[in-house]
């Protein structure tokens, strides 16, 4: 997930650089759902390694 990360913002930029607004915006958005993606998944990690700290 991470290298996708990686890869989505090195469009991002290169769009920004290239002057191409419209689809650096479009690369924001993709950007931003794929980085909540990720933050369910490191946090599912997580409560998965310490699950007696999430239990009520």
């Amino acid at each position: 997930m991470l290298h996708e990360h990686l890869r989505l913002l090195s469009n991002e930029v290169a769009t920004r650089i290239a002057g191409n607004y419209a689809e650096n915006i479009a690369s924001g958005d993709q950007i931003e759902l794929q980085a909540l993606g990720m933050a369910d998944v490191m946090t599912s990690g997580i409560v998965q390694q310490f699950p007696s700290k999430f239990l009520s």
